[in-house]
């Protein structure tokens, strides 16, 4: 488990499956939850006699240059956890103002209606 140095965020590695070599990579979340955010594949290059890493997204996409230094996989996938969070959160906010503004027409309209049945009941 890595420990990211600024905002206290961990991501995690599963053990390597068996079969196919593939290490699953977690975001782990303060409240102890993982999120799942990609995967790293390994392949053993003969001629150079060392181990190819490369990284995707959850849709085999990948998204980082491969690398033979597993660290530096580790810190591209660091990296990536805190893109994904400050992405869900400008997400988020933009949710929370758009529902804001969708409250404030609707407040405005319902004083509006207020508004006119005072006026018809005021005129009879």
């Amino acid at each position: 488990m890595k420990k990211t140095s600024s905002e206290k965020s961990y991501i995690s590695f599963s053990t390597p499956d068996p079969i196919n070599s593939i290490v699953s990579v977690f975001k782990v979340f303060p409240d102890g939850s993982m999120e799942t955010i990609g995967k790293i594949n390994s392949y053993y290059l003969l001629e150079e006699g060392c181990v190819l890493y490369t990284a995707s997204d959850l849709e085999s996409q990948q998204i980082f240059p491969s690398s033979t230094d597993f660290t530096e996989i580790e810190n591209q996938f660091i990296q990536y956890a805190k893109e994904q969070s400050e992405k869900s959160f400008i997400e988020a906010m933009k949710a929370e103002a758009e529902k804001s503004t969708n409250r404030k027409e609707s407040l405005r309209h319902i004083r509006n209606l207020k508004f006119k049945d005072f006026e018809f009941n005021k005129s009879y």
